[in-house]
């Protein structure tokens, strides 16, 4: 599901979806549609070896993704429905912490050994994240399963559109374990890592993507401490502009103003919100953690 910018912007439409997020996600029909032109070439840019705060403004706009892709429900490219990004002229907010779904689960707590960004002639389209073969990767969000398939340098692979309209990638899996048009929820298994395809070494792909287009996606996730970075995010036309730029859209997405904590013995949630003149709900908000949550002595969590 995305949401759309208040009225008043450049362009604005209205859609009835006052039921939309109190149907069952079964109710949810997304009719395939098979692309017909050949993409192949394209597939080969990629690849080098709850609390209080969780609220939903009323005069929010929900659109389902297939109204997003037009419909569009390609099970071959990962491009589909591309759009043209450089002329991008509406802005669209997508909600990730959605209350109605399943909370974001990191798919595999592995160490990055690759960020998004260039390397050498090429650009590497996604985060590698370490993991031995047989390991258990599970779906980062509630959706349903749209690639998944053995192709060129990805090897067994597996793509995941968002009710949202956000898409994940999952590469090099030594088992694909869902197939196509499958609905899946966060956290559920998805695949088993493996060195399929083009890859020196065993590890896990992820790439997020929008309409086509791939991003950083530690722009919204927090790979050292696997929570979310944000409960939104922004797609404009300025969000696109340095995408294979050396700006922060290929840093690890921690913008300058962004303050982190690491945890010592006795530190509570409480004692950290005062220590930083903040409160517990914005901490969770922000980390994507709930009260409860046990903080380990050495990792950090985000205060800013």
């Amino acid at each position: 599901m995305a949401v759309l910018p208040r009225p008043g912007s450049a362009q604005t439409f209205t859609i009835d979806t006052s039921t939309f997020l109190n149907e069952e996600r079964e109710h949810l029909k997304i009719h395939p549609k098979q692309e017909q032109e050949n993409e192949s070439s394209d597939e080969e840019e990629l690849l080098t070896d709850e609390d209080g705060d969780n609220f939903v403004p009323e005069d929010m706009i929900f659109v389902p993704s297939d109204v997003l892709y037009n419909n569009k429900w390609d099970t071959l490219y990962i491009r589909t429905g591309r759009m043209d990004a450089a002329g991008m002229s509406d802005s669209v907010l997508l909600l990730l912490n959605n209350p109605a779904e399943s909370p974001f689960t990191f798919p595999y707590k592995g160490k990055l050994i690759s960020k998004y960004g260039p390397r050498g002639s090429r650009f590497h389209a996604g985060m590698d994240i370490k993991l031995e073969s047989g390991d258990t990767i599970v779906s980062a969000f509630d959706g349903k399963v749209r690639i998944a398939r053995v192709m060129s340098g990805y090897g067994k692979m597996v793509v995941i559109r968002h009710h949202n309209g956000l898409e994940t990638v999952y590469g090099h899996l030594s088992r694909i374990l869902v197939n196509i048009n499958q609905d899946v929820k966060a956290g559920e298994p998805i695949g088993l890592g493996g060195r399929t395809g083009r890859a020196t070494t065993t590890h896990l792909h992820f790439e997020t993507r929008f309409r086509g287009e791939h991003f950083n996606p530690g722009k919204i996730i927090d790979f050292e401490n696997y929570t979310l970075l944000t409960d939104t995010l922004l797609i404009s036309k300025e969000f696109w502009s340095s995408v294979r730029g050396s700006s922060p859209m290929v840093t690890d997405g921690s913008g300058p103003g962004t303050k982190y904590h690491t945890i010592r013995s006795g530190d509570t949630l409480s004692k950290i919100a005062r220590r930083y003149g903040t409160t517990v709900n914005n901490l969770c908000r922000i980390n994507g953690i709930k009260p409860t949550k046990v903080l380990r002595i050495g990792t950090r969590i985000r205060v800013g």
